[in-house]
């Protein structure tokens, strides 16, 4: 997967999680179906997600879903505003 960009932004979340499908398809009004990665950490085998969320304790130490990353920045649960200003409206 290469490095998430504000063109191609990476999400992490969890199949089961509100708040992750209203930022899935907040993702997909912007950038349309497929015009960003998605990972459904829940559904990941066992030792990939324990990588997963090695990856993401790099941003907090407690990750929490949905986690948005673009360029340097992450935003962590479903926040409208600045899914804005990160990605533009």
């Amino acid at each position: 997967m290469n490095k998430p960009t504000r063109q191609r932004p990476l999400m992490y979340g969890l199949s089961t999680c509100g708040w992750c499908r209203k930022a899935r398809t907040w993702l997909e009004e912007r950038f349309g179906e497929g015009g960003f990665d998605l990972v459904y950490v829940d559904l990941l085998p066992t030792e990939e997600k324990m990588q997963v969320m090695q990856e993401l304790r790099k941003y907090t130490p407690s990750p929490a879903f949905p986690m948005v990353l673009a360029d340097d920045e992450c935003i962590i649960g479903y926040r409208e505003d600045e899914y804005r200003r990160v990605f533009g409206a």
